[in-house]
């Protein structure tokens, strides 16, 4: 994996890879929507777990040390995907059937919130103020944004939904960084998705698609795959060996941005005050919650029991 070092020279490139994943990630909710209600929400992140794990298959098949790496921590792989992708994804497809893509990625974006105190009970970062801070504008900006006028049952279990699956994205971040530490993205990538792919096997026997497949949904499918998914966790996880869970949790502040963007655009889903505010107040926490320091040199992993009693930092230079 020479490649992703050579691209770590500055600060820059951390950054660079968060707008890229904000907007990978960001582009999922539209397409969430779009094959949803006919896939289901287990249909439609199973099916972007089965086009990812093909697309990284084909890419490392020639690479033995990365299926054998894979291969020797299968079960571990088991509880990365169950926290990272196969729980919080399809809670996340859930909360936008029952509300519209825009108010789903902005409760998503509570996701640095919880990562900031699961990182700080697992792996003993300190709470500093600016943290504090940033968390802080994170829970205002789903209060202003994130909860619709009307609230109804549909839209609790919707709410429920995203807030949890944020909570498991915060520990699944942490988990990522304190028991993969040094493991090649690619193979996290791989890993993750085959297990995701496994895990919901029997979760889509019982609950199949609700209503006939169409053209539509099928390539919105085939997109959150390529694009949200194989993509979007390859650059995730070289953000987190990099910059750590914290830093890297900070995406899903930009998240909201694209996702509003192209839920508006494309899904004509309505412009109100309280959605421009709650992006307005999620951008002002991001360089709160990132706080990445100047480096001279490539950037490199830190072990967790190295991080900086100060809790500031998550990378060297």
């Amino acid at each position: 994996m020479k490649n992703w070092k050579a691209i770590g020279g500055s600060r820059f490139a951390v950054v660079g890879a968060l707008l890229l994943v904000g907007a990978l990630w960001g582009s999922s909710f539209p397409l969430v929507a779009v094959a949803a209600p006919t896939l289901g929400a287990v249909g439609t992140t199973h099916g972007r777990f089965i086009v990812a794990a093909l697309v990284l298959a084909l890419i490392t098949a020639s690479s033995r040390s990365t299926w054998r790496a894979v291969g020797s921590r299968f079960p571990a792989f088991l509880l990365l995907a169950a926290l990272n992708v196969a729980g919080p994804l399809t809670l996340v497809a859930t909360a936008i059937v029952g509300l519209n893509s825009s108010t789903a990625s902005i409760l998503n974006a509570t996701t640095p919130m919880f990562t900031v105190f699961v990182a700080a009970f697992w792996l003993r970062q300190k709470i500093t103020w600016r943290k504090v801070s940033g968390v802080a504008i994170a829970g205002v900006s789903v209060l202003v944004g994130g909860i619709p006028s009307a609230i109804d049952s549909r839209a609790m279990l919707a709410i429920g939904a995203s807030l949890t699956a944020a909570l498991l994205y915060a520990v699944g971040g942490v988990y990522t960084r304190k028991s993969f530490q040094g493991t090649p993205p690619m193979t996290l990538a791989l890993g993750q998705q085959l297990a995701a792919v496994v895990l919901l096997v029997p979760v889509s026997a019982i609950a199949p698609p609700p209503g006939p497949v169409t053209v539509g949904p099928l390539i919105a499918v085939t997109a959150l795959g390529l694009g949200a998914t194989a993509g979007g966790y390859l650059v995730y996880f070289w953000i987190i060996r990099q910059a750590g869970p914290v830093a890297a949790s900070a995406v899903t502040l930009l998240v909201p941005i694209s996702a509003s963007a192209i839920g508006v655009l494309w899904l004509n889903e309505p412009v109100t005050f309280a959605l421009v505010s709650g992006l307005v107040i999620i951008l002002a926490g991001v360089g709160l919650l990132l706080d990445l320091p100047p480096t001279r040199g490539p950037l490199r992993s830190v072990p967790p029991e190295q991080v900086d009693s100060a809790g500031e930092r998550s990378v060297s230079g």
